[in-house]
């Protein structure tokens, strides 16, 4: 099995195999890259100046249209459709997987999206597996309609509720071994080193979200985190998933508009990032949004290796004591 790579600024870059491979002549930029003569030894970066303008999603959630400042197509609006295996993969049934690569020497993009039943709310998160020592990676959140808040003047219980809901992103960690990636064929000799795609590895979780509208406030977390080891074809545990911390979503202003940012931390405080979102649907009953997170990890699937990840993540989210809305969880928020 190929190794990962990360595409970021590595605290402790390794230039040599180390404790994977006693190769003196290899030459990487992290310990989950397998050694290979392939030029590309350096260390990448996700682009700051990669942004995803819009997005729209077909009626049937078939593909999603977006429109990102990044190399993904020729079009300006590049239409992902839908992956049916990485969605299966993911295993949300609110979200879907949704990939483009135009031939085998381009990056391949992976989209995850969702949206509200009511198509009020909606939210993707994008990103490429990385070439030429860096990626494109964002995310973005929309809203059809006026933000129409809960009437808690006359309905005091109203005044506080809760959104539940999965969450899922996309990260920096990749592999040139990802299942869906084109095949690339034997490559010229004096090509051989050409810096080939890889495919972003994708996260899941859950996501509990407080709403105060009186007092106009939101706070959280993100738990159940878990990263999808994109080599295997069947990522179960424990080998095709690493379990990662939950985040904290500290207390945010909802401003008139209905939309939030705010802080994202561990559960020792330490800053990993911010959140954002909007309230969407008649009494807010939903809510949709983003995170752009960066933090440690240590040793994925169990392999060697300390690495920076930048991860993109996406939500969808119905309010507790709605139609749709999960009713294990909100059972204890409702008696």
């Amino acid at each position: 099995m190929e190794r990962l790579w990360v595409l970021a600024a590595v605290a402790a870059l390794l230039t040599g195999c180390g404790a994977i491979n006693d190769d003196d002549d290899c030459v990487r930029d992290n310990p989950l890259q397998e050694c290979e003569d392939d030029g590309d030894t350096g260390t990448s970066t996700p682009d700051d100046d990669a942004t995803v303008a819009s997005f729209s999603f077909a009626e049937d959630m078939s593909t999603v249209t977006v429109r990102l400042v990044g190399l993904d197509t020729s079009p300006v609006d590049a239409v992902y459709t839908r992956n049916d295996r990485l969605t299966e993969v993911m295993g949300l049934d609110d979200y879907v997987a949704y990939s483009v690569q135009e031939d085998a020497l381009d990056r391949f993009f992976l989209a995850l999206g969702g949206m509200s039943p009511d198509g009020s709310v909606s939210a993707v998160a994008v990103g490429d597996g990385g070439q030429f020592n860096n990626v494109f990676q964002d995310a973005d959140y929309a809203r059809d309609g006026a933000f129409d808040p809960p009437d808690y003047e006359t309905d005091p219980a109203s005044g506080q509720v809760t959104y539940v809901g999965n969450y899922a992103a996309v990260t920096n960690l990749g592999s040139r071994a990802g299942l869906d990636l084109k095949p690339v064929g034997d490559l010229p000799d004096d090509y051989s080193q050409l810096a080939l795609p890889g495919q972003p590895a994708q996260i899941t979780g859950v996501i509990f979200l407080n709403a105060n509208f009186a007092d106009a406030l939101v706070n959280g977390e993100i738990l159940n985190r878990t990263l999808i080891d994109i080599r295997d074809a069947d990522p179960t545990f424990p080998t095709g998933r690493t379990s990662l911390d939950k985040v904290v979503l500290t207390e945010s202003t909802i401003d008139e508009l209905g939309e939030f940012t705010g802080g994202a931390e561990f559960e020792d405080e330490s800053s990993v990032g911010t959140f954002a979102g909007i309230f969407g649907g008649e009494d807010a009953t939903y809510a949709a949004g983003t995170t752009d997170l960066a933090w440690h990890l240590s040793a994925p699937f169990g392999e060697d290796g300390e690495y920076d990840i930048e991860e993109v993540g996406m939500f969808v989210l119905t309010q507790c004591g709605k139609a749709g809305a999960r009713e294990d969880i909100c059972d204890l928020v409702n008696p």
